[in-house]
């Protein structure tokens, strides 16, 4: 063994860093969250509504001193506080409630109504509780049937009566059986009965399922012409059948309301147009105050407390003014990127959609005088509100290009890695002095593209290209491709329409 000395540099984050970059890259329900959490957690903390003025706590200054003005902000007139509380109320009555009748409740009413013994009943009612958002069964089949003791040809009759209830396709295991299910009706005995109004509708019905059951990739696919040959049957019978499995839903338990309350988007910032040109706001009136508890603040007055306890106390209230120092920085941080997005996309809020001018978050954070990472936490999860809608702050950057350096990486992967993957650079050089020079946004090109073809003959990625570069935009096919997928767009394949 040798022995042996070396120097080396290393880089640590101290436990304050880390939550203010935290708080930094919080948006405002999740930060609205964090304070709530903080306050549970640390005892001299009250949360108040928040008043007109910033009523955060002060940056410096000594101890007596802090709690000199925080007996007077305890002392204060609450003549508003019931016409506060009035509003909250109010604002309660707005928030969206839980699903009253949800998919479990739903299908344990059918239940009771499908004459079951006890015993059966209890196993299905168990079935039911087993069943995911999507109202596919979420555990093994196997392993239910040997949890519940039975076997499973007794555990396939039960389950069975998932074919009785609605929505259709419920308890399917699979996504070919939720679908098979759509297409036919399981009488009382467990036989099949094909669903069909006409009788001529028999062929398309019987077709569809064996699509189902043996094709489903080439479906997917969109490979009509192939299915045509494997099913031997002709063209126009063959889209007559996926017409009928396009009308199934392959997540039938999707259509009813979860637990969970439905998630809205707080934006915080708020742009606003007036006579004089636009004015902009911080959005933090769902955010509240923090205030420290009178109750304690009269233990730090008192000769009688213990210094063990008055430690204690002191040391809450640096705990709460530091992360009062921390939302005030995000908050300055996040208005003077506010500030820059107004100033370089000025035409946007003026004009709408379509006049975003070429914009890096590298060129923001050199612009604001703070690092990549700095910048990519204040992005994360923030959202303006203007005239023309809700954006996320993300929305105003071009996120594939690496302005400046025209460099191939992203220093805020190590910060955000998330975030960083959307930052990648993936054009090259000539593509991105392109853009830079035009102004012109690719993918709105692509899109008007895609919008004009031919359905029955629709461009390749290939062809994307040169028609882009006919109109002075020079993009390679895979950069073509990879903007494609960014707007949720199949490729020629997918997009292709076959005529009857």
């Amino acid at each position: 063994m040798e022995l042996k000395q070396e120097l080396k540099l290393k880089q640590t984050l101290s436990q304050k860093m880390i939550q203010s970059a935290n708080i930094l890259q919080m948006g405002q329900i999740e930060l609205k969250e964090y304070i709530e959490e903080m306050a549970l957690e640390n005892p001299v903390v009250d949360l108040e509504e928040r008043e007109p003025e910033n009523g955060r706590l002060e940056e410096n200054g000594e101890l007596n001193e802090k709690i000199r003005r925080f007996e007077e902000l305890a002392s204060l007139d609450r003549q508003n506080q019931t016409y506060y509380q009035d509003e909250e109320e109010e604002a309660g009555r707005l928030e969206p409630g839980r699903s009253q009748d949800g998919l479990l409740e739903s299908l344990l009413e059918q239940a009771c109504m499908l004459h079951l013994t006890k015993r059966e009943e209890k196993i299905f009612r168990y079935m039911i509780k087993n069943l995911d958002a999507s109202g596919y069964l979420s555990v093994n089949f196997g392993e239910l049937c040997a949890g519940l003791g039975i076997e499973e040809t007794e555990g396939e009759r039960i389950w069975k009566n998932f074919g009785r209830l609605e929505p259709r396709g419920i308890g399917a295991r699979s996504l070919k059986e939720c679908l098979l299910m759509q297409l036919s009706y399981l009488a009382e005995d467990g036989s099949v009965v094909i669903d069909i109004v006409q009788n001529e509708t028999m062929r398309t019905e019987m077709l569809a399922a064996h699509i189902i059951s043996n094709h489903l990739d080439l479906l997917g696919k969109n490979q009509m012409k192939q299915l045509a040959r494997v099913c031997s049957c002709n063209l126009e019978e063959v889209l007559l059948a996926a017409a009928r499995i396009r009308e199934l839903n392959p997540k039938p338990g999707s259509g009813y309301g979860d637990e969970s309350y439905d998630k809205y988007i707080v934006p915080d910032i708020i742009i606003t147009q007036t006579e004089h040109g636009f004015e902009m706001q911080l959005s933090d009136e769902t955010l509240p105050q923090i205030a420290i508890n009178p109750y304690y603040l009269l233990l730090m007055k008192q000769k009688d407390t213990e210094t063990e306890a008055k430690d204690y106390i002191e040391e809450k209230i640096r705990q709460a003014e530091w992360v009062c120092q921390c939302i005030g920085k995000r908050n300055q941080t996040l208005l003077r990127l506010a500030e820059e997005i107004l100033c370089v996309q000025g035409e946007f809020f003026a004009k709408g959609s379509g006049k975003l001018a070429p914009w890096t978050q590298k060129q923001a954070a050199k612009s604001l005088g703070v690092s990549e990472p700095t910048l990519s936490r204040t992005v994360r999860e923030k959202y303006l509100q203007c005239r023309w809608g809700i954006f996320p702050l993300s929305y105003f950057f071009s996120r594939h290009m690496a302005a400046g350096g025209f460099g191939m990486t992203d220093k805020g992967r190590l910060a955000d890695r998330e975030e960083a993957a959307n930052q990648e650079e993936t054009a090259v050089q000539a593509e991105v002095v392109n853009r830079m020079e035009t102004g012109k946004d690719p993918r709105e090109a692509i899109r008007h593209l895609i919008k004009t073809e031919n359905p029955r003959k629709p461009f390749s990625d290939r062809v994307l290209s040169e028609k882009l570069a006919e109109a002075g935009i020079t993009l390679s096919r895979r950069t073509v491709a990879k903007y494609r997928e960014e707007m949720g767009i199949r490729d020629a394949s997918g997009r292709k329409c076959f005529g009857i």
